[in-house]
C-alpha cells in the first residue's frame, strides 16, 4: 500500500503543473523515488538525485526561481528532514514556490524510539507556508483517492501563491514501509479526466490596500528592491533598483544618488536590503513615503512608512528639471566610480571583477550574484547589459546554498549561460554543491566565478571594519573573527567533484568567460583580489562625487516640502 500512497502524490504533483523533483536517497521514500524514476523515464518529469538534502534544496529553490514555477524536493524522514531548513528560509522571505515531500514514519511509532523518527511536522513550521500531513494507513478506504490528492492539491497552491503569498510548503508522507512496489507500475486509483488536477486553483484572496495617486509634477523617486514588480510603474519615473529587479526600459539610477537628493515623494516596491542609504532617504522627515504592496505578509521599514498602497496611481510626468538632475547626478557618480576603477591596483579587487564581469555578459545570459560584496559591486560599479536576467537569494542574504541553487538556474534554463559571481568564503560554504552522481545531468552551461579575497571582505566596508575597530587594539580579533582568512585550495576542491578549475587575473577574466561558454561543462574561474583596502577604495571614490559636485559638475535638488500624495 504505501507504493500506491506514493504514486498518488507524485501523480497528483504532476497534474498540479510541478515539472522538477529532487531526489535525496533514502530508505523511508524508496516508494516515492522508484515512482519518480519511473515517471521520469517516461519523460513525463525531470528528475535529478543529489545525496546532500541542503544542497538539494537549494538546487530545487535555484530551479524554482529561474522557473517561476514549484519545484520539489523528496527527502526520507528524520534529520533529512532538518536539513532543508537554510533554503526554506531563503524561499519563505524571497516568496519562492518551493515544495518539500518528506516521507515520514507512520504516526503511531513517534515517541516510540523508532530509529530515524522524529516529530518532522513541527521542524520547519516557523518558515513554511503550510504542513500537509497525508492519508497514513495499511489499508485503503474507498475516500483515500480523492482526500489525498486535494490535499496534494491545496499544498501545491498555497505554496505557488494562488491563495496569497508564494513560499514553501511541507506535504508529509507517512508511510508503513519504504519497500519497493511489487512490480513496476502500480496501479494507481485514477484522477481526474484529461490529466487535471484534482481541484482547479484559480484567483487570490490578498485583501486590497488602500489605493493612492501619486503627482509626478512633484519631485518622486521609486526605489525597487528584490521581488519589485514594476509593471504598473511609468517608465519615465526614474528609478533606483537593485540589480535583481527587471527595470524594462528605464533607467537604473546608481545607489548613491539617494544621497545627494531630496525628493518630495518615495515609492517603495519589493523589498530593498543592499543600500543603507535607502533607510536614511526614508526617514527623512520631509519626504513623504510609500509602499507599493502586493499583499505579502511584511512591511519593509515599516516604522519610515506612511501610505501602503496596493498599487499606486501614477498622474503626470516628471519635470524636464527633476529628470535631467537625477540623470547628471548618476553619470557623474558612475563617472567617478568608472576613473577610480581604472587605476591598476584598485581593479585587482572585488569591485573591478564586477565590473569586468558586467562588461562580459551577453544579451540572454543569466546572472547569480551571490550575498554580501558580489551584488553590492555588481550594483555600484557597472551597468547591467540589456537583456540580462539578474539572481541572487535575497530572501535572507545568506552565503549557504549559492553554488546548489546556481546548479538549479542552469538546470531549469539549458539554453542560457548562467555565470554565478560569488566570493570565496561563499563558495567554499556550499562547493558540495558542485557534487553530482555520474548518472545524472550535469550542467553544461554554468561558469562561477569566484572573487578570491581569502577572507571576509564585506566587513572591511561595515561598521567592523572602521580603523578604531579593525587597527590596534583590535587588529587581530579583527582578522580572526571577521576578515576569517582562509587557505581553501579552491582548484583542488573543483578537482575532487570533478569540475574543471582556472586561475585567472582581473585583466584576462573577460576572455576567460568567452572560452569556458564554450567549454561544454560547468567551470570555475577563480579570481585572486585584494581584500585590504576596500573601505579606503570607496572614500576615493566619494571624495571623487563630491569634489565634482561641488566644482558645479551637478546641481543638488532643492525639493524640501513633502507632498503629492492623496
Amino acid at each position: 500500500m504505501p507504493s500506491v500512497v506514493a504514486a498518488i502524490v507524485v501523480d497528483e504533483l504532476i497534474r498540479c503543473g510541478v515539472e522538477w523533483f529532487i531526489y535525496c536517497p533514502g530508505s523511508r521514500n524508496g516508494p516515492l523515488g522508484f515512482e519518480l524514476a519511473r515517471r521520469a523515464a517516461g519523460g513525463e518529469i525531470r528528475l535529478q538525485v543529489r545525496l546532500d538534502e541542503r544542497a538539494a534544496a537549494f538546487v530545487a529553490l535555484g530551479i524554482a526561481k529561474s522557473t517561476g514555477r514549484p519545484a520539489a524536493v523528496v527527502t526520507t524522514s528524520g534529520t533529512a528532514v532538518a536539513n532543508l531548513l537554510p533554503a526554506v528560509t531563503e524561499a519563505n522571505y524571497a516568496g519562492v514556490p518551493l515544495l518539500l515531500v518528506t516521507a515520514n514514519r507512520p504516526p503511531e511509532v513517534l515517541g516510540t524510539g523508532a530509529s530515524q523518527t522524529v516529530e518532522q511536522g513541527e521542524l520547519l513550521t516557523s518558515q513554511v507556508r503550510h504542513v500537509q500531513r497525508l492519508w497514513s494507513g495499511d489499508v485503503l478506504r474507498p475516500d483515500t483517492n480523492g482526500i489525498v490528492r486535494a490535499q496534494v492539491c491545496r499544498a501545491v497552491g498555497l505554496g505557488a501563491g494562488r491563495l496569497g503569498r508564494p513560499g514553501p510548503v511541507q506535504i508529509d508522507v507517512p508511510l508503513a514501509s519504504g519497500q519497493p512496489p511489487a512490480a513496476p507500475g502500480a496501479v494507481v486509483p485514477a484522477g481526474r479526466a484529461d490529466g487535471a488536477p484534482w481541484i482547479r486553483m484559480t484567483g487570490r484572496r490578498d485583501a486590497p490596500a488602500a489605493t493612492c495617486e501619486i503627482d509626478l509634477a512633484l519631485s518622486t523617486l521609486v526605489i525597487a528592491g528584490d521581488g519589485a514588480d514594476l509593471s504598473g510603474v511609468p517608465v519615465p519615473v526614474p528609478c533606483m533598483a537593485e540589480p535583481t529587479v527587471d527595470v524594462g526600459a528605464r533607467t537604473r539610477l546608481h545607489p548613491w544618488v539617494l544621497d545627494y537628493v531630496r525628493p518630495h515623494q518615495v515609492v517603495v516596491y519589493g523589498r530593498p536590503t543592499l543600500h543603507r542609504n535607502v533607510g536614511r532617504l526614508l526617514a527623512r522627515p520631509e519626504v513623504t513615503t510609500v509602499l507599493a504592496d502586493a499583499g505579502g505578509d511584511w512591511i519593509y521599514a515599516a516604522p519610515d512608512i506612511e501610505i501602503l498602497a496596493a498599487q499606486p496611481i501614477y498622474r503626470g510626468l516628471p519635470s524636464t528639471s527633476w529628470s535631467d538632475e537625477l540623470r547628471v547626478l548618476d553619470a557623474t557618480v558612475r563617472r567617478q566610480w568608472a576613473s577610480v576603477l581604472d587605476a591598476a591596483p584598485h581593479r585587482a579587487t572585488g569591485l573591478g571583477v564586477a565590473d569586468t564581469l558586467l562588461g562580459a555578459l551577453r544579451p540572454g545570459d543569466l546572472l547569480w550574484l551571490g550575498a554580501s560584496n558580489p551584488i553590492r559591486d555588481v550594483s555600484l560599479t557597472g551597468v547591467l547589459p540589456t537583456g540580462v536576467r539578474v539572481l541572487s537569494n535575497r530572501g535572507v542574504a545568506g552565503i549557504d546554498g549559492n553554488v546548489s541553487a546556481a546548479v538549479g538556474a542552469a538546470l531549469a534554463a539549458p539554453d542560457r549561460t548562467v555565470i554565478a559571481l560569488l566570493g570565496d568564503l561563499t563558495f567554499a560554504y556550499d562547493a558540495s554543491g558542485l557534487q553530482s552522481g555520474r548518472l545524472e545531468r550535469r550542467p553544461d552551461n554554468l561558469i562561477i566565478v569566484v572573487s578570491n579575497d581569502a577572507g571576509g571582505g564585506i566587513f572591511e566596508l561595515l561598521e567592523q571594519g572602521h580603523p578604531k575597530y579593525k587597527d590596534a587594539p583590535y587588529g587581530d580579533t579583527f582578522e580572526r573573527i571577521y576578515g576569517t582568512p582562509q587557505d581553501v585550495d579552491i582548484a583542488h576542491l573543483c578537482a575532487a567533484y570533478g569540475v574543471a578549475h582556472r586561475v585567472t587575473g582581473v585583466s584576462s577574466l573577460s576572455a576567460a568567460v568567452a572560452d569556458s561558454r564554450t567549454a561544454g561543462a560547468t567551470t570555475v574561474l577563480e579570481v585572486p583580489v585584494a581584500r585590504t583596502g576596500l573601505r579606503d577604495l570607496h572614500a576615493i571614490a566619494r571624495r571623487g562625487v563630491d569634489d565634482a559636485l561641488d566644482s558645479g559638475a551637478a546641481a543638488l535638488i532643492p525639493a524640501t516640502t513633502s507632498g503629492g500624495v492623496r
